[in-house]
């Protein structure tokens, strides 16, 4: 139990002052679904093919944050600190307070299609054989009860795309990967660890990658690689689930990250 005396917790449109995360729940059930799913493959030789895949999910069960209001009546009051009689007085006038644990709700769906291709360049011409090319993206659609209100399945983009430029050939390897995805509801840990539903933008992360590996004589297995992820320093942005896009809560840049690699297989 906690009593927030700096900023009383706010819940559909009423200030508390008492409030409760977190807890056990020996009644929780796992997501149960029944799902359905219908997909489509073509092959072209032995490394080019097309896919394409629909898929409803109808939710029985699923688990959110739920939020109710209790009473702490039973709750001892902490020894005010200086300065603070008045709010003091305030959150012991109503002891009344928000109450948030993991929950079961019912009734809800995922549904989306996805389509993927992998296309070698050698299908077009011997000359660049080597070269090739991975697409894949998904769009879907999401809807649950938090809290009484609608919202989409936390964590899930409506939009995700992954592209991959790749050349492979003679043991020399180097690809370039493109990650999107639009927007999305998430959970992310508060400075108080508690799980909270916010924004998270768009993002677009791009990563790189070369390599050799020694194809012959003593020191075939020897292989080399130089790797780069989010080469453009994409930002993590995340913001409130409100009508407001400039209310900002984390704007976080972690800039570049570099790997080099060496490894070895024996026969």
């Amino acid at each position: 139990m906690t009593s927030d005396q700096s900023i009383p917790p706010n819940f559909n449109g009423t200030q508390y002052y008492w409030s409760r995360n977190g807890g056990g729940n020996p009644k929780l059930r796992p997501w149960k679904a029944n799902t359905f799913d219908l997909s489509l493959e073509k092959y072209f030789g032995t490394e080019a093919y097309i896919s394409a895949a629909i898929y409803y999910k109808d939710l029985k069960t699923y688990i959110f944050n739920q939020s109710t209001v209790e009473d702490f009546s039973a709750v001892p009051l902490p020894v005010p600190g200086p300065g603070d009689t008045a709010t003091y007085n305030t959150a012991n006038a109503n002891r009344t307070g928000v109450s948030t644990l993991k929950s079961n709700g019912s009734g809800g769906y995922v549904q989306g299609f996805e389509i993927t291709a992998s296309i070698p360049f050698s299908l077009f011409s011997d000359a660049l054989n080597g070269f090739g090319f991975i697409l894949s993206g998904a769009k879907n659609d999401s809807s649950i009860k938090i809290n009484g209100v609608d919202s989409p399945v936390p964590g899930l983009s409506t939009k995700v795309v992954n592209s991959t430029l790749y050349y492979e050939k003679y043991g020399f390897s180097a690809r370039v990967s493109n990650r999107y995805r639009d927007d999305f509801v998430g959970e992310v840990p508060a400075f108080d660890a508690s799980l909270q539903l916010n924004n998270v933008s768009a993002e677009s992360l791009v990563d790189a990658q070369i390599g050799y590996s020694i194809q012959s004589g003593s020191m075939k297995g020897l292989s080399f690689s130089l790797s780069g992820t989010n080469l453009t320093d994409e930002p993590f942005v995340l913001n409130a689930i409100d009508s407001d896009p400039y209310h900002l809560i984390k704007y976080q840049k972690y800039g570049a990250v570099y790997a080099v690699a060496v490894s070895y297989t024996f026969d």
